[in-house]
């Protein structure tokens, strides 16, 4: 068990993969914070991963309201005693035209997939830097690493919004990696590529998701769809002590994008 003993954070672990990192970490014995604005899917995902066998809590939490992470954190140590790792997955996407996109459609993209990472990490990191050790793991995205050919809400800057979000996490990686390595913290980033889970089809009709689908797949080197359980493995990867000497990366798993090589 790679993460025995350890209490593991992760931000949207009720759905998607989320949740595949969360039953991973279970699995691989970290006490499991359930992390989620849907209040009611927390106690069923909880009661999954304990059923399973592992150890699990959760909390109801808006992770783009600062003021009240720093009591989230408070009562995680209260309970578990310590806090080893964070994962920062919470995301949305608002797929707009550009020269159509509102404040409402960008403000809530970069509150969430950029803001709250920022204030996730901000919260949690009194607490690694007291006990000289931690983990933090912030997802971006493949389309933080570069514009994708293909139409986004039929506009090829339809995901500026997200794609600005997810570049920013990138370099914010860095930037406290080199604040918080001095003091024991590793902060790594993942860029996942295409995984298939409910977020797809927030935004698109059923003919448009298999058109995206067909679009990504042809895409990536392997010409599949990624799985979340790849993905999880990726990010149990970085938050393990199995990269003890990784600082301030950026993970893709993506398949080999070939829009990127």
């Amino acid at each position: 068990m790679q993460l025995k003993g350890r209490v593991a954070i992760v931000t949207g672990a009720c759905s998607g993969l989320g949740k595949a990192i969360a039953v991973r970490f279970a699995r691989e014995g970290a006490c499991v914070v359930v992390v989620d604005l849907n209040e009611t899917a927390i106690e069923p995902t909880v009661e999954e991963l304990r059923a399973s066998g592992g150890d699990a809590i959760g909390f109801c939490v808006d992770v783009t309201r600062r003021r009240d992470l720093a009591g989230l954190m408070d009562k995680i140590v209260e309970q578990r005693g310590r806090i080893d790792i964070l994962v920062n997955n919470a995301g949305i996407t608002r797929y707009r035209p550009f020269q159509t996109m509102s404040d409402e459609d960008w403000d809530p993209v970069l509150a969430l997939d950029l803001k709250s990472v920022f204030f996730c990490a901000q919260a949690v990191a009194p607490h690694m830097t007291r006990q000289g050790y931690g983990k933090i793991v912030n997802m971006s995205s493949s389309h933080g690493t570069g514009a994708t050919p293909g139409f986004t809400a039929g506009s090829p800057g339809g995901s500026s919004a997200y794609a600005a979000a997810k570049a920013a996490v990138i370099q914010l990686t860095k930037t406290l990696a080199r604040e918080l390595g001095p003091h024991g913290v590793n902060v790594n980033c993942v860029a996942p590529g295409f995984f298939l889970t409910p977020i797809h089809s927030t935004t698109r009709t059923p003919e448009q998701i298999e058109q995206h689908i067909k679009n990504r797949i042809e895409m990536t080197v392997l010409k599949r769809t990624g799985q979340p359980e790849e993905l999880a493995s990726a990010v149990l990867f970085l938050a393990s002590d199995e990269s003890s000497f990784i600082c301030g990366h950026t993970l893709l798993v993506d398949g080999g994008r070939t829009d990127r090589m």
